[in-house]
């Protein structure tokens, strides 16, 4: 019996020595991670934001008259000098109207020469008392009647010559046709659109920023611009305009970008992304972004009452081969790095890799 006990103590030991020495080598698991040592290093924001590009001069041209056009001798593409005429619609009743009106004012005038004149010598008479008041009154009637009526001569041909005039589409600056919307022979009403014409040399687009993020910017900050219509391209730009107030509802700022050197392949009306610089850190502790973990708290407010929640910051730094949690204030970020502004420091080994995994604590092994 003794002997039988004794064998059973024995066997038990060994269960016990076989099982703590498998939890020991369970708490002594390594983990793999990566790492990075910190640097001083240099870093830049910029703030994202899109917009649409406009040639500093667009117009649309349309209609005045109610006409069939005629002629057409522009094309999507073609330059066009300021004065150049662009389409004409049928004029041929409005050309008789001037020459008409022109007559008129001929004739008009001639008129009222000769009536002048009487009115002259009548005038002489008058002061002379050789003609009656009746008489110079009458005169007088003649002449102003002949005045009127020479005024209303010119009116008429001014509104003539007008109506001729926009018969023809002409270019009020010169620039690039960007459409033509009407085709030869085509009925035109009155209002209907033409032609679009812009000046390319000049482009400018309007985008929405952030008010949280307007700070760093100002006129005359380089901007780098980007088309999705134009791949592997970066366009410089400037900005040129900062709003004063801030829109109510979106809570953004608008902000006017002027392109340095726009070429051919931009056209207005074209989306951009725009990367505004607003801030540069020079000689900061800089991280993979990788890096960092965040947690949400919530606290109550003792005067309101109401929970808040902010977030903190933590990335696991290896000391003496174990990990270890630090709490640290991230600052500006750009291409997936980071600004750290306090909780480390230079020549600490922050984990990038198994950051997710490994627990304070817990002894790691770093890997290439």
């Amino acid at each position: 019996m003794k002997k039988l006990l004794l064998i059973s103590a024995v066997f038990l030991i060994l269960i016990v020595t076989a099982c703590n020495e498998e939890t020991e080598q369970k708490s002594e698991k390594i983990i793999p991670v990566k790492v990075f040592t910190i640097k001083l290093n240099n870093i830049e924001n910029y703030v994202k934001a899109t917009g649409t590009i406009t040639g500093g001069e667009d117009v649309v041209l349309y209609s005045k008259v109610s006409e069939r056009i005629t002629n057409i001798s522009v094309k999507p593409g073609d330059k066009a000098a300021k004065g150049q005429t662009l389409a004409v619609q049928y004029n041929a009743i409005f050309k008789q109207s001037v020459e008409a009106a022109e007559t008129g004012v001929k004739s008009a005038q001639a008129q009222f020469n000769l009536i002048q004149q009487e009115f002259a010598r009548m005038q002489k008479l008058y002061d002379q008392k050789a003609i009656s008041n009746q008489q110079f009154d009458q005169t007088k009637t003649q002449y102003e009647s002949s005045e009127l009526g020479l005024q209303a001569a010119k009116v008429q041909l001014q509104q003539a010559k007008e109506q001729y005039a926009n018969s023809f589409i002409t270019a009020p600056f010169s620039g690039t046709i960007a459409s033509v919307f009407v085709e030869q022979n085509q009925m035109a009403a009155a209002g209907l659109p033409i032609v679009q014409l812009i000046n390319s040399g000049e482009m400018k687009a309007k985008v929405k920023i952030p008010s949280t993020e307007i700070e760093g910017i100002h006129k005359g900050q380089s901007v780098n611009v980007e088309f999705p219509s134009v791949p592997n391209k970066i366009y410089e730009g400037t900005v040129t305009e900062i709003d004063h107030a801030v829109d109510p509802i979106s809570k953004n700022l608008q902000v006017e970008v002027e392109l340095k050197k726009p070429d051919n392949l931009l056209k207005s009306g074209m989306f951009g992304e725009f990367l505004i610089k607003n801030a540069v850190k020079e000689n900061s502790i800089i991280i993979p972004e990788i890096a960092i973990q965040s947690r949400t708290e919530v606290k109550i407010d003792r005067e309101t009452g109401l929970q808040k929640s902010f977030k903190k910051y933590f990335v696991f730094v290896i000391k003496d081969g174990k990990a270890n949690l630090l709490e640290i204030k991230p600052g500006i970020s750009s291409d997936g790095r980071i600004e750290i502004i306090s909780g480390l420091n230079v020549g600490d080994t922050v984990v990038v890799v198994g950051q997710n995994i490994v627990k304070t604590g817990d002894k790691v092994k770093i890997i290439d």
